[in-house]
């Protein structure tokens, strides 16, 4: 008690003495430009998902596996009665009222490289569906999912031809099974590849990307989806170091209509092979260096060969519209359908010509 006196006792001098801090408890004024994104994020981020994979375990393993496993690891369908496995987690969005969600390949892909059949997506309001894969695409990691449910909430796409370096982005996703979170950058670069796949077109950010964010929205700063978060570059920790790679919009929506009407991605071919224009030969030719590409194969019987297109011409532009190079180019014609005409301008000893060229489907697989 005689403490407790004599510390009440000097409270006035410590309070005369002490230092003292200045408070404002103004909320912030998010109608200045730029000083918050959080309206726009609150109508965006219900149509972003959890997802999670689990293997189911079938029972004559399940009796071998006894006291073998972690019964903690197992968890029981009520409805179906399968035993699954916890195999993955990664995110995706919501892109349409009806339910259909789009998410990397890899998200739902399990270790042995097959498909999931047990896919879960956890909206933010926390419902839980069980959701049917109704295709993926290894050329581009892309899946689309179906889930059944009312009052979806869905996202729409921006044009991402028109992103821009140094447009402001945002990543949201379910990094590392923490929970929904966005962070936030800009656009570093376009038309990036070297990924490994078969088809790459990759928006570059510094938005911060982790294990778990794969396949949840780069969006814009309207909240419109321009990409789906696919890749980083580490420093061998598994971090994120502000280099991440999305897929663009356009490439998306192309892809995900075809997994999500015929459960495989139907691309178009023409038949030739190419090289990007080395910028000596560019220069000589009074050609900027983007948009010059060298034909090294025209196959016989294919679409090209048909129209006349010979090895050593120069592609210059297709419909009259450039391209970046090489790998933009054949991007391009691989999202063209079978049936379709297209017009290929290209320079031929000097003179400037085109071909109208009717496209084939791509085999299966290639």
């Amino acid at each position: 008690m005689s403490r407790l006196l004599a510390f009440i006792a000097l409270l006035p001098a410590l309070l005369l003495a002490g230092v003292s801090f200045e408070s404002d408890q103004r909320p912030v004024n998010r109608s200045v430009p730029g000083a918050s994104y959080a309206d726009m994020l609150s109508r965006i981020t219900p149509a972003v998902v959890s997802i999670r994979t689990a293997q189911v375990i079938p029972p004559d393993i399940l009796r071998r596996l006894r006291g073998r496993i972690d019964p903690n690891d197992l968890k029981v369908d009520t409805k179906t009665g399968e035993v699954t496995v916890p195999a993955g987690l990664g995110s995706g969005t919501i892109i349409n009222p009806d339910g259909y969600v789009i998410t990397n390949r890899h998200v739902v892909t399990l270790p042995n490289n097959t498909t999931a059949e047990s896919v879960f997506v956890t909206l933010k309001d926390r419902r839980e569906f069980r959701a049917k894969v109704l295709g993926v695409d290894n050329k581009t990691d892309i899946a689309v999912l179906k889930i059944e449910g009312r009052n979806l909430p869905y996202a729409r796409f921006a044009d991402s031809d028109k992103a821009l370096v140094g447009d402001v982005v945002f990543a949201i996703g379910n990094p590392l099974g923490v929970g929904m979170t966005v962070t936030s950058g800009i656009i570093s670069a376009t038309g990036r590849s070297g990924m490994g796949l078969d088809y790459e077109d990759f928006l570059q950010t510094d938005a911060s990307i982790n294990p778990g964010n794969s396949g949840g929205p780069l969006i814009d700063f309207e909240g419109r989806i321009v990409g789906m978060n696919t890749a980083i570059r580490t420093s061998g920790n598994g971090g994120s170091i502000g280099i991440g790679f999305s897929i663009p919009s356009n490439l998306m929506i192309s892809v995900a209509l075809d997994l999500a009407n015929h459960g495989k991605v139907v691309r178009g071919l023409i038949g030739v092979m190419g090289e990007d224009l080395p910028l000596d030969d560019a220069t000589k030719m009074n050609l900027a260096r983007s948009g010059a590409v060298r034909v090294t194969d025209v196959t016989e019987g294919l679409p090209a060969a048909k129209a006349g297109l010979r090895m050593g011409d120069i592609i210059v532009a297709i419909d009259g519209k450039p391209f970046a190079d090489w790998n933009e180019l054949r991007i391009a014609i691989s999202r063209r359908k079978p049936g379709e005409t297209l017009m290929v301008n290209f320079i031929r000893e000097g003179r400037g010509s085109f071909a109208r060229i009717t496209v084939a489907a791509r085999p299966t697989g290639s």
